[in-house]
């Protein structure tokens, strides 16, 4: 091979992936840490004021703020009903209001409406708010775990020329109903069983109901806390706040698109989420930013596919 088409081939292969040439550039760019027990954090002005952090949540439709921040800012009631949202243990109906201008990464949500949700307690420190779909979808959205970047794209251009070690699956757009608004369900392979699930960054852990482990009830292992750290019980905090105490297992392997999770830690509850969305009679389970932040991955919202990358050289250095 010639020198000069080896040395673009190895540039190629260190690319993390590209858009149709039109949009080859994103509309955004700006980093992201792992913060508030594990979720993926962004800075955001509101109003002109700031940064506050908001962390992500591919399972909230709506972006909301908390109480810290509307102390801080003079929203007003907006014209509408009440609004639902969803917790991992239960739902609260709160009133509309006028959030007005959002900006994140230069990208801007005006005149939005959301709701105000209680800040956590004073031993659990309360992020400004949450980031839900009705920004994310507005994208396709790349999530560069070595690089520690989220880059928004056009979400009309196509994902192409991804580097050796990518996967992709379908990621199929659910209507759950008044109460969940649309949401984002993929097939999950847990120890070779098929387990439909949400990608819901708004959860630090993976979490799966007791119908899931029965359904791979000979590819488990409970932890035991002089083998692995972990007890067999562990509290499980929503957004309200709210605690519960759950179990932890160890699967084999869990598998989405082509990627492979060696060993996994899940949380095995039956949340009042999925009675919510109206799952709890099938195995489900909610694939938090645990096993997401691991790698690179890419939220594909307009042709509902969900592409992954290889594990994170970022991650391995902060494990040495």
């Amino acid at each position: 091979m010639p020198r000069n088409l080896l040395l673009l081939w190895i540039f190629l292969a260190g690319t993390v992936f590209s858009l149709s040439a039109h949009a080859a550039d994103p509309v955004a760019e700006f980093p992201y840490r792992i913060d508030y027990e594990g979720w993926v954090t962004v800075s955001a002005m509101v109003n002109g004021k700031g940064p506050y952090d908001f962390v992500l949540d591919s399972g909230a439709t709506i972006t909301a703020t908390f109480q810290n921040l509307a102390d801080q800012q003079a929203f007003t009631p907006a014209d509408r009903a009440p609004i639902r949202i969803l917790g991992l243990a239960g739902s609260e109906t709160l009133p509309a209001i006028i959030v007005g201008d959002l900006t994140i990464g230069g990208q801007r949500m005006d005149n939005h409406v959301g709701v105000i949700l209680p800040d956590w307690r004073d031993s659990r420190q309360t992020p400004g708010g949450v980031l839900g779909l009705d920004f994310l979808t507005r994208y396709t959205v790349l999530f560069d775990a070595d690089k520690r970047m989220i880059r928004l794209y056009n979400r009309r251009a196509p994902v192409i020329d991804l580097p050796r070690g990518w996967s992709n699956t379908r990621m199929k757009a659910v209507n759950f109903g008044s109460g969940a608004g649309t949401l984002y369900r993929v097939t999950v392979d847990m120890h070779g069983r098929r387990i439909p699930c949400i990608i819901d960054l708004g959860a630090s852990g993976t979490l799966i109901n007791y119908r899931a482990l029965r359904k791979m009830l000979t590819g488990f292992y409970i932890n035991q806390p002089s083998q692995t750290g972990f007890s067999t019980g562990s509290r499980l905090r929503d957004i309200f706040d709210n605690i519960e105490i759950a179990r932890l297992v160890q699967v084999r392997t869990l598998k989405i698109a082509g990627s492979k999770w060696r060993k996994p830690i899940l949380t095995v509850f039956d949340a009042k989420i999925f009675e919510e969305l109206g799952v709890d009679k099938a195995p489900f389970c909610l694939v938090g930013a645990d096993l997401m932040t691991a790698r690179s991955f890419i939220f594909d919202f307009a042709n509902e596919r969900l592409y992954v990358g290889p594990k994170a050289k970022r991650r391995l250095a902060d494990a040495r």
